[in-house]
């Protein structure tokens, strides 16, 4: 007999096993012994197969605001020791996990903000870590929307920021993607997408082409993409506030990590079901978060159910060797630096400190430092203005400075990098009351708009929220009595729609086509003084109670 002919229609799935189901009850209640009854008949029953389990494991490595390149005066961070530290921490992970590299924002610029090849640089350093992805913070924009795309066509890393879109087409800022799945073990997608804070939106540097829209709607649109190409496992780079993040969770079902920035500060917490990491700054610390992924698919309806675990470490980036090729690029920009910083006379001394001057962010943020009280001496003297008012997020650096501080224009540079102009505004006193309650209504908690003031002392009652009294000089408690402040354009900071409702727009133009910085106004004050300034700890300038 001939074979019958082939054909390619596929074959029918092999018939579900059978099992045989007895009407226990049915024999009991009837007929005689071992003569079931017709309801006792022996029945097929379709027996499901279990349930098949997909697993993956990947561990995500991970930093934020990134500022400086070396390690600190407590020999901590150091971004050439930071990739010894990440290296060694890779060659230790089993080999089975998939290793992804991020970093949340921050990265190009803060110190040396004159200089902009340090952009360039931090690029080719993200290169050399082998970072995969990063979410764009507020400090890319510093010099600009232009020369960020031009930078980000060299970089080898993946770029996010959803809510970054270009003023009249809505399309996405150049150089950057949505959202990228990837690809784990046994089929196991995770998806990635990030969005970034508008409050960069409310600074003049990106420039009039760049418009910072609101995040959760493009959070949302990116997670219901990544559900619908079969992302098991959802991941956000995010570059805001911790309260941000948790409203962001809140509002955007579906997000299982959040790997974060912009708080400066070393935490894991969790958000409902939602794990928010973020490493700190400056490379001091490198978070390891390790995910296991198990996906259970019902074959009945090929529904599935996915089950996320975390654990997660920080491992301190102290004592480590720097790793040499990046030590070396480092040193060389560093050379270079210095010697175009001599040749211009930024080593040149303006003035030595006799105290210790205290710059910590912990400080500034919370209550009054003699690093704030001279920098707003500075500007309320320079700029011959009755009161002063700076926000503390415009001291930069973190750290004490020790007695013996040697001031000059590079200093002054790297810690009062920010280019945003001083200008000074008609205030009456009532108003001047008004926008420091407001800088002050995150207290105790750290804010950048803590105020560091000159000219005038505050009392301010934590419990009630309120300030009780400001002390001028003169004496004077007249409430709409107007005065010259002196400040420094600042639109994110709170209280700023008080500080500015006097301020003219051709007042601020003027103000920001000044070419006036603030560490200029602190160079020339800090030389009138003869070359020596010792300022105490305090001088009760804030008193706050509770």
């Amino acid at each position: 007999m001939d074979a019958p002919p082939s054909t390619s229609a596929p074959l029918p799935p092999p018939p579900l096993p059978l099992a045989l189901r007895i009407d226990c009850d049915a024999v009991a209640s009837g007929g005689d012994a071992g003569t079931p009854t017709p309801n006792a008949l022996l029945s097929p029953v379709l027996q499901l197969p279990p349930p098949e389990i997909a697993a993956a494991r990947v561990v995500v490595l991970t930093l934020n605001d990134v500022y400086e390149l070396f390690p600190n005066g407590s020999g901590q961070g150091g971004v050439a020791e930071f990739a010894t530290l990440l290296n060694a921490t890779k060659a230790r992970l089993p080999t089975d996990a998939h290793v992804v590299v991020t970093l949340n924002g921050d990265f190009l610029w803060r110190s040396e903000l004159d200089r902009e090849d340090k952009g360039a640089l931090m690029v080719e350093v993200l290169n050399a870590l082998g970072v995969e992805f990063v979410v764009l913070g507020n400090h890319e924009f510093d010099f600009g929307g232009e020369l960020l795309a031009e930078l980000l066509r060299g970089a080898k890393f993946t770029s996010f920021g959803s809510n970054i879109r270009q003023r009249g087409s809505n399309a996405l800022f150049p150089g950057l993607v949505d959202f990228e799945v990837v690809n784990l073990q046994n089929g196991v997608k995770m998806g990635i997408f990030g969005v970034s804070t508008t409050v960069t939106g409310k600074d003049p540097f990106a420039g009039d082409h760049v418009v910072f829209e609101s995040e959760v709607p493009h959070a949302r649109r990116c997670v219901e993409a990544l559900q619908e190409l079969g992302a098991d496992l959802i991941v956000a780079l995010t570059h805001f506030k911790l309260e941000e993040d948790k409203a962001l969770v809140a509002q955007v079902p579906g997000i299982h990590l959040v790997l974060g920035g912009h708080d400066h500060e070393v935490m894991s917490v969790f958000s409902g079901d939602t794990l928010i990491h973020k490493s700190g700054q400056d490379a001091l610390w490198l978070g390891v978060v390790d995910i296991h992924v198990e996906k259970t698919s019902a074959t009945y309806d090929k529904s599935a159910t996915v089950a996320v675990d975390f654990q997660w470490q920080m491992l301190c980036n102290r004592g480590y060797a720097p790793e040499p090729g990046l030590c070396a690029l480092l040193l060389a920009y560093a050379a270079r630096v210095h010697a175009e910083a001599k040749a211009q006379g930024k080593l040149e001394r303006l003035a030595v400190s006799r105290t210790i001057l205290d710059g910590c962010r912990a400080s500034c943020r919370t209550h009054e430092t003699n690093l704030g009280n001279l920098v707003a001496d500075a500007l309320r003297k320079e700029l011959g203005a009755d009161v002063a008012v700076l926000n503390a997020g415009f001291l930069k650096g973190d750290q004490l400075h020790d007695a013996g501080l040697e001031i000059n224009a590079q200093w002054l540079e790297k810690f009062l990098p920010l280019r945003k102009p001083p200008v000074v505004v008609p205030l009456s006193v009532r108003d001047l009351t008004g926008a420091l309650t407001k800088m002050l209504r995150k207290f105790p908690q750290m804010s950048s708009s803590f105020p560091q003031i000159s000219g005038f002392a505050l009392r301010y009652d934590a419990n009630a929220r309120a300030i009780t009294s400001l002390s001028f000089a003169d004496g004077s408690d007249d409430p709409d009595r107007q005065l010259r402040v002196a400040t420094v354009c600042v639109p994110s900071m709170d209280g700023w729609d008080v500080l500015a409702k006097n301020l003219s727009v051709e007042a601020a133009a003027t103000a920001r086509d000044s070419g006036a910085l603030v560490r200029l106004l602190v160079g020339a004050f800090v030389k009138r003084q003869g070359g020596e300034i010792a300022y105490p700890a305090s001088e009760a300038r804030i008193t706050i109670w509770s």
